[in-house]
């Protein structure tokens, strides 16, 4: 397994991420990611700590939440601007928002399978050094979870990069269109590396993030939001030493798990919209498109991680989620506010028999850290 981070899509798409799907006019929407068993351990989680990137690859909502590289798809070579929706000042609107697609995706179908897959296409957008363009580093992410024996596999693709946009494109062109791009000492190419890591239950690249969640516990969370809450901040707390403020941005992190890619029951899904439409801050952005043209709505809301918002996409129609962005919320050095930091779109979320292709981990395991990044605090264990 290498350093690079940020899939196909899935021949077997669900009804409700077909983008031809009608969409009626009334408003809706929701996005997040799975983990594997560990032994439970104290942890102390500080104020600096984000996600660990080592082994493992980082479930993608959880990634999103850190808010730093994040990610997207992009179809063909069409190209998404990078800009995302425009904000939305209302206020109070993204709780309703996020309240009308809880009340949507509740009433969807339990589902059954051996095994919860989920495959996203991620993209982190790299401005070009010394060129007046961005590239979008693509990668695919898949995920096969056993809830009931608390295992996960995982797999991670390099689908290569591309320019981020139609602009980008015509200065890439003009630029002599070339097909490798060194970044911070890392080089990025058009074609893609294949596979880069594939993860078993039990290997050697297992790591531990946090926001976490045993899978057997999410049999046993509570539907009601207050409950819920109450239920994650007691969880977290036995799992870290941390003041109560650290605790509320962890169980955040795990409530936007649960809300996106998670095996949630609809109705625990429901109730972690419920539970972020609580959050302070939370605003819609309206109408929009994900990264594959399929309509929906956002919300936004703030990231516990840094100048950063986090913003869910859903279907109109079934409140399911689409995908994930992360924007900057000022001002910064090479940044301006609202820019798009990278964005992920699910392909594919499904129960399913098939079981996956491997059982043993890539030999090698190497650390995670993307080439812009120091390595992350993580908790101490």
């Amino acid at each position: 397994m290498t350093n690079d981070i940020l899939h196909r899509l899935a021949a077997a798409r669900p009804a409700h991420l077909d983008p031809d799907r009608p969409t009626p006019s009334p408003v809706r929407e929701e996005e997040l990611t799975t983990v594997t068993a560990r032994p439970r351990a104290t942890r102390t989680a500080r104020a600096t700590a984000r996600p660990r990137r080592a082994g493992r690859p980082l479930l993608p909502g959880l990634a999103l939440a850190a808010a730093t590289a994040v990610v997207a798809v992009v179809i063909a070579d069409t190209a998404p601007e990078k800009t995302g929706p425009a904000p939305s000042a209302t206020p109070g609107s993204g709780s309703r928002v996020l309240l009308a697609a809880a009340s949507h995706v509740e009433q969807q179908p339990v589902g059954s399978g051996t095994y919860w897959y989920v495959e996203e296409h991620l993209a982190s957008l790299r401005e070009i050094p010394g060129k007046n363009y961005t590239v979008a580093v693509r990668t695919e992410q898949r995920y096969w979870t056993a809830a009931a024996k608390n295992k996960q596999w995982s797999q991670l693709v390099d689908l290569g990069a591309r320019p981020a946009t139609k602009a980008d494109e015509a200065v890439w062109k003009a630029d002599g269109s070339p097909t490798s791009w060194n970044l911070k000492g890392e080089t990025f190419t058009y074609a893609g590396k294949g596979e880069i890591q594939h993860d078993a239950p039990g290997g050697i690249a297992d790591t531990v993030s946090m926001g976490d969640l045993p899978l057997r516990v999410l049999a046993t969370l509570p539907t009601d939001e207050k409950a819920l809450r109450k239920r994650l901040f007691a969880l977290v707390d036995k799992d870290y030493n941390a003041p109560e403020n650290i605790l509320d941005r962890i169980v955040v992190d795990t409530a936007v798990q649960l809300a996106t890619t998670l095996p949630s029951t609809p109705a625990l899904r429901a109730a972690a919209y419920r539970l972020l439409a609580a959050e302070p801050g939370v605003r819609s952005l309206g109408d929009v498109k994900d990264h594959t043209g399929r309509p929906g709505y956002a919300v936004a809301l703030p990231s516990p991680h840094g100048p950063v918002e986090i913003r869910l996409i859903f279907d109109k129609f079934t409140g399911m989620p689409l995908g994930t962005e992360t924007a900057t919320t000022r001002d910064g050095k090479g940044t301006s506010r609202g820019e798009l930091q990278g964005y992920t779109t699910i392909t594919s979320m499904k129960w399913t028999k098939e079981a996956p292709p491997f059982d043993t981990d890539t030999e090698d395991p190497g650390p995670m850290t993307p080439p812009d990044e120091e390595p992350d605090a993580e908790p101490a264990r």
